[in-house]
């Protein structure tokens, strides 16, 4: 059974989320970055920004390379 992803942070725009995409491929971690905006062509209100997601397994050590505290 595939297992759901996790989100392991919010981003404001795609480069902030491929910059910490490349931080978690640094140390071997697998991500994926879930746009909804259609790439900021098109602002939508209310759209809490870009997702970057990991498998559930890899997410304690995502909050870590990137610095989060929250879970």
């Amino acid at each position: 059974m595939e297992e759901e992803p996790v989100t392991v942070s919010v981003l404001g725009s795609i480069g902030e989320a491929e910059v910490a995409q490349a931080a978690l491929l640094a140390f071997g971690v697998d991500s994926e970055i879930v746009d909804n905006d259609g790439g900021g062509v098109l602002p939508v209100a209310g759209d809490p920004g870009i997702a970057l997601q990991v498998r559930a397994v890899d997410a304690d050590a995502a909050a870590q390379i990137l610095g989060n505290t929250a879970s």
